[in-house]
């Protein structure tokens, strides 16, 4: 039995092992490879094995425990072996397999093996005395992709070095060494380890040495509030004394099959992108998992190219290291996890139709009783030609639906998304719920009162994707609770019986109909622009601005927006078809890039654009509304 030292350290909440080396082998003046042989965790001076944080050998545990003077529970819980009855991908056993730790460490995707994320306001530390000399803590959950952030300091989490550019804690493919430079002494434990170098032909490589304990003012922006609420839900699900049970597609599951869920849903967004962009609530964040999918592509192309055989959707099942994409992709995951089995099935169906290698993968998942929870087993079972699991699976009934009301309004009166002046008037209690899922819930909601049936079928009559009807129903029902329901109900009651006294009401299915395939023509965009190209911006001529086709398909969008009250993203002129998948192409990305601009009369000539617009749409309503214009034109 070894030695204990001299003097050890109380591990903080949470603590990795690799961090609590680096903050004791500080402390006594020792590098982390000297402090891990003296210690039983090294067979030799120079190598720490990186299974390490994983999980100690009871043998190598309990030396450990001896000379740090810890218990074997503080010992253990370095490790993330505590994790894995929550947290499959750290199970040994996990989808029916016998893993060895190191095997888990090579292969297993969701764990961050190579690398770390980090806060560098928790590794400043507090106030404490041994916390100003030896820094914060290096969290172990920060090596589990479904921790993005720090909910304490309310920030997203980093994973490189502003330095060195690398990742954190980098360790190579070849090696297997738990931290960078272990021989390195000297350095402080919150300081970059990664090497940088040599300067000189035979040296050795230098640790990077930059401290990333920094506090930054980089609070989580306004918009990625909801992914603080995500962070902190599943956080709870990690933790041992929290209940162990939650829904997932409507029915009740355990932590660890509602992480499965995740991996499986991440995985399934990703091979099939764009076929779910439509569940990104913020365009920055469609962007980010259009970075990370071309990243992944590039890599399968070449891997391809060299001549080497490559299983996509493995590669596909990498979650992104930085934080604010992987959260992003969580996000949208859980989404479909807040729906019930029929509508997840309408969104899975155009992602596994996409990826056919998908749905060999995903029956890993449901073997015997199944590793994912019974509510996606549900709804996978059909994408991917289970039968057996259908028969067992006994979905819940379809709900019954809602007969048509008594009122004197058609659904032809009712825009795609709520009315700016009806959100105020009806609808301002409810302004924390995600403001386009609810302008587009209370309109499936009068549509319903008009022809009745199932909210998919109402909102596919005003132009919205099926899923997508769902999706707001469900979400907006998710966000209210058993007291504002009622209130949210009586506002639509009241709303509708406005609509229902109403003698002058607009024919928005007139609109629709008329303007289903209709452009603003190449003369009427010369007339609309005239002299707009030349005109002085700021003192100068901006030449450069573009006015082509792109600049008209936009302008068709935002006067089809006006005028039918429908969403850009299904706006006919760029999705004829709704309830096809998203196109692509130029023009798409155009609107969708360039849409904010002109919707919010930018200065210069997207606003001078815009005035020319509004009268174009006067006129033009004016003509549809009369019948001089009519969808047959």
């Amino acid at each position: 039995m070894t030695t204990p030292l001299p003097r050890s350290l109380d591990p903080l909440p949470d603590e990795s092992l690799p961090g609590y080396l680096l903050r004791l082998a500080h402390r006594l003046d020792l590098s982390p490879a000297r402090l891990a042989a003296i210690t039983g965790l090294a067979p030799t001076r120079s190598a720490v094995p990186a299974a390490r944080m994983l999980a100690l050998p009871p043998d190598i545990a309990r030396t450990f425990a001896h000379a740090t003077r810890l218990t074997d529970d503080e010992a253990d819980a370095l490790t993330l072996a505590s994790l894995a009855c929550r947290y499959p991908p750290l199970d040994l056993h996990f989808t029916g397999r016998n893993r060895v730790i190191h095997g888990v460490l090579v292969k297993e995707n969701w764990i961050l093996s190579r690398s770390t994320r980090y806060c560098p306001d928790c590794l400043a530390g507090d106030d404490s005395l041994i916390q100003q000399r030896h820094g914060g803590g290096w969290n172990r959950l920060w090596r589990l992709p479904i921790v993005f952030a720090c909910t304490t300091h309310r920030r997203l989490l980093r994973h490189t070095c502003s330095a060195c550019r690398d990742p954190v804690h980098h360790r190579r493919v070849i090696g297997s060494q738990l931290l960078p430079l272990p021989s390195a002494t000297g350095l402080h434990p919150a300081a970059c380890r990664n090497p940088v170098g040599p300067s000189r032909r035979g040296d050795r490589p230098t640790a990077c040495g930059h401290r990333l304990d920094h506090p930054t003012h980089a609070p989580v922006a306004d918009q990625d509030e909801h992914l603080l609420h995500l962070q902190q839900r599943l956080l709870d699900l990690l933790h041992p004394h929290t209940p162990a049970a939650i829904d997932s597609v409507s029915a009740p599951a355990t932590p660890a099959s509602f992480f499965v869920d995740l991996r499986i849903l991440t995985c399934l967004i990703t091979a099939s992108w764009p076929a779910a962009r439509h569940l990104a609530t913020d365009p920055t964040h469609a962007n980010l998992v259009t970075g990370h999918v071309r990243a992944t592509r590039r890599e399968i192309a070449a891997v391809r190219s060299s001549g080497r055989a490559v299983r996509e959707i493995a590669l596909y099942d990498r979650p992104p290291l930085a934080a604010r994409a992987c959260a992003a992709l969580l996000a949208m995951a859980e989404r479909i996890t807040a729906a019930d089995p029929h509508a997840a099935g309408d969104l899975l169906q155009p992602m596994v139709a996409a990826v056919p290698s998908a749905r060999t993968w995903t029956r890993q998942f449901l073997l015997g009783d199944g590793y994912c929870s019974p509510g996606l087993r549900t709804a996978l079972a059909a994408e991917i030609g289970i039968t057996h699991l259908i028969d067992r699976a006994s979905p819940r009934p379809r709900p019954i639906q809602p007969p048509p009301r008594a009122v004197r309004f058609g659904i032809q009166h009712i825009p795609a998304f709520v009315l700016p002046a009806w959100r105020q008037r009806y609808f301002a209690p409810f302004a924390d719920i995600t403001a386009h899922l609810l302008g587009r819930a209370v309109s499936i909601h009068l549509a319903q009162a008009a022809i009745g049936g199932p909210a998919a079928d109402a909102g596919e009559q005003l132009g919205i994707p099926r899923t997508a009807a769902r999706y707001a129903i469900t979400v907006v029902t998710q966000q209210l609770d058993h007291r504002r329901q009622r209130a949210f109900n009586r506002a639509i009651d009241t709303l509708a019986e406005t609509l229902n006294r109403s003698t002058s009401l607009t024919d928005y299915g007139r609109r629709r109909d008329a303007l289903r395939t209709w452009t603003i023509t190449a003369g009427q965009w010369r007339d609309l622009i005239a002299g707009l190209p030349d005109q002085p911006v700021n003192g100068r001529v901006q030449a450069h601005t573009h006015w082509g086709d792109g600049k008209r398909t936009l302008a068709t969008v935002w006067v089809w927006v006006q005028l039918t009250c429908g969403e850009h993203i299904f706006a006919t002129p760029i999705r004829p078809d709704p309830c096809a998948p998203r196109p692509g192409g130029p023009h798409a990305r155009y609107v969708h890039t360039r849409w904010p601009l002109l919707h919010g009369a930018r200065p210069g000539h997207y606003a001078a654009l815009r005035q020319r617009l509004e009268i174009f749409v006067d006129r033009l309503a004016h003509e549809i509304d009369t019948g001089l214009i009519n969808g047959d034109q």
